[in-house]
């Protein structure tokens, strides 16, 4: 049973809040790309490294002890090794160059993943360690003929702009005896769309005319003249264009639709914020995988009709960014 005394929660909160300040003004955010100098590094030893310190400590008290110079030769070899082990920790991880690419838009709830490019301009690096997000990217070997390759995952739950927090670049090559590592925050983000969720509203049906030209009884509109080809019927010939040019054209149709569809805000008013989002993320999908013409109409924006994927993606990410005080 681990004993609390009185105040050591607000202590520790006490302590976390001056930690992130420290660290908000010693490493601010910066630009994607970002290269590791000295004077951003850290190194302390790890748990290994001072049980390695105190046998040390103890080797040279013995031999002081003892006057043996077998045991003084034992402890400054092992002492010069890790001087050594030391700068090789430390020079495995100096001059890196790390890249951050913005993450491909994901749906609240999935995994955002920030691409992350590590290239070592002058030697060979090994066993680097990227952490701070969902996921930790160890066993990361930039050589300067190749970089390495890897992502940063984060976690989603609400719609919006996800920046990643401060990850930490750390090495403990060779020897395990010294930690060293460096914090970074780049300036970086991935859209978060909602999450599509059917709260058991159909998708709306089309309303208002989608149309912009003069449409025929049979319900297709006229786009335009083309060339004659065989087996097109006489009533599609444009006869007074062959008049003027001496040219066969045909008139050229396509399916009007039976209106635009609207997706409303408003017409979800029996839900909260959070589920009209939801269902409204369902709709800009299910309309899209119908190929119909949609717009989205939001407290702060509307979305004129139209359809395809560059309007599918327009809508979605009006629905991340709406204005929070809209959901």
């Amino acid at each position: 049973m681990r004993l609390r005394l009185p105040g050591m929660r607000a202590l520790a909160a006490r302590r976390r809040r001056v930690v992130r300040a420290w660290l908000d003004r010693r490493v601010p955010r910066e630009a994607p790309r970002i290269t590791l100098h000295r004077r951003r590094l850290y190194i302390l030893p790890t748990r290994t490294g001072y049980t390695f310190g105190a046998t040390i400590v103890v080797l040279l008290l013995g031999s002081l002890n003892y006057g043996t110079s077998l045991g003084f030769a034992v402890t400054f070899l092992l002492a010069g090794t890790g001087v050594l082990g030391m700068l090789h920790t430390y020079r495995n991880l100096v001059g890196t160059i790390l890249t951050f690419a913005p993450a491909p838009a994901v749906f609240a709830g999935e995994t955002a993943r920030f691409p992350v490019r590590i290239e070592a301009p002058e030697r060979a690096r090994w066993a680097l360690e990227l952490t701070g997000g969902s996921t930790a990217c160890d066993g990361l070997a930039p050589a300067p003929d190749r970089p390495a390759i890897t992502e940063v995952g984060l976690a989603t739950s609400a719609r919006g702009r996800l920046r990643p927090p401060r990850l930490a670049l750390a090495t403990s090559w060779p020897l395990a005896l010294f930690r060293a590592w460096s914090w970074v925050w780049p300036t970086v983000e991935a859209l978060v769309y909602p999450a599509p969720v059917d709260h058991g509203h159909a998708l709306p049906q089309a309303g208002g005319s989608g149309g912009g030209h003069a449409a025929t009884a049979g319900g297709e509109e006229f786009t335009g003249l083309r060339d004659y080809h065989p087996g097109d019927p006489p009533r599609r010939i444009a006869w007074k264009a062959l008049a003027r040019t001496d040219e066969l054209r045909v008139k050229a149709f396509e399916s009007e639709p039976a209106g635009d569809t609207w997706l409303s805000w408003d017409a979800l008013g029996a839900l909260p914020p959070t589920a009209r989002f939801e269902q409204l993320c369902a709709w800009v999908l299910a309309a899209a995988a119908a190929d119909r013409r949609y717009g989205l109409a939001l407290p702060d924006r509307r979305v004129p009709p139209g359809r395809g994927p560059g309007h599918r993606r327009e809508c979605l990410e009006a629905l991340a960014l709406a204005l929070p005080e809209a959901g």
